[in-house]
């Protein structure tokens, strides 16, 4: 085993000016240094490709890509391409990370042996304390899988190291899907996984305040894309159970859940009308499959409060951001 690998980071960009600085900062300060780091202009109308550019001229590990706006998921799967590191992982270039986010991810994969290794925690604005009691358990591909689509697992790309080996040159992510491309990604990967180191310190900072963010505003566009995403998920499966199948359906039911939040708190439910139906549709019918999963109480709880009254929780969610103002503490 190499007790020093090169780790390829990937951070897609388009129109994260303002965080991007920061971002490439923090990835700089690592304490594990021997690590390469791969920006990727995805055509952005913004100044983040000429500021990665800026640092690539002072930081000899930085690589800039420069392409045709393409997507998100095209942006990482080239950033995959270009890597010559032995493990890879991914940020995105409006969040940051701790300084130890490379050497956790790293001594996970390493110690236990495994193709994928990932944390369950993060800061954000909501969450700005460190995690106290740290603990690791390694899942097999089958139960990675049915833990992510039960929210157990971040379903997004970041906080996860993957083997660049394992990954070979089919597991990418779906250029077609620009939300719910990470989840589709993972639940591949998993799938796959000889294992999944899983621990929970905090290392990576997830901003829930980006205004251009798909969480913080409605598009029609996206979320029937999203919706796509987790029906693709369904179609890819490789491993075939009743728990893959419960959980899948929970994972369903959720992702109507978030869209219809994000509609109910931009006030786009009269502009579309019918989404909104067949969101509350979905929502009301099938809420009981949360208690047939492995999912949190606090999930469990979402679940009847949605199927009973679901304008509770977006405006719950409303309250929560006039409260927190996330300083984030890493000891």
């Amino acid at each position: 085993m190499n007790n020093n690998p090169l780790v390829s980071i990937i951070v897609p960009m388009y129109n994260v000016e303002k965080y991007v600085g920061n971002c490439i900062e923090s990835i700089q300060k690592q304490t594990y240094k021997n690590i390469e780091i791969i920006l990727v202009d995805d055509g952005t109308p913004d100044n983040s490709g000429k500021i990665a550019d800026s640092y690539m001229q002072n930081d000899d590990r930085i690589k800039v890509i420069h392409q045709k706006n393409a997507g998100v998921s095209t942006a990482r799967n080239v950033g995959i391409n270009a890597a010559t590191g032995e493990y890879v992982c991914f940020v995105d270039g409006d969040d940051y990370v701790m300084e130890d986010y490379v050497q956790y991810l790293l001594n996970l994969a390493q110690e236990h042996d495994v193709d994928v290794a990932i944390t369950t925690d993060m800061f954000s604005n909501f969450d700005s304390k460190q995690t106290s009691n740290e603990c690791v358990k390694i899942y097999s591909g089958e139960k990675a899988t049915e833990q992510i689509l039960c929210y157990n697992i971040p379903i997004g790309v970041y906080c996860k190291l993957f083997k660049r080996e394992f990954l070979g040159d089919s597991i990418r992510f779906i250029p077609e899907i620009f939300i719910g491309e990470g989840f589709n990604f993972n639940t591949t990967a998993f799938q796959n996984a000889n294992a999944v180191a899983v621990g929970n310190r905090k290392i990576y900072y997830y901003r829930r305040d980006n205004p251009t963010s798909a969480t913080t505003k409605f598009s029609d566009k996206k979320w029937i894309n999203g919706i796509w995403a987790i029906e693709v998920i369904k179609q890819n499966f490789i491993i075939t159970s009743e728990a893959l199948e419960n959980a899948w359906k929970y994972a369903y039911w959720r992702t109507h859940t978030d869209a219809y939040d994000v509609m109910v708190l931009a006030g786009a439910e009269k502009k579309h009308p019918e989404m909104y139906r067949n969101y509350l549709k979905v929502i009301r019918r099938q809420a009981l499959i949360a208690l047939k999963v492995p999912v949190s109480k606090q999930n469990k709880i979402r679940a009847l409060i949605m199927m009973i009254c679901p304008r509770l929780i977006p405006w719950a969610m409303v309250m929560r951001r006039k409260k927190y103002n996330a300083d984030v503490t890493n000891d």
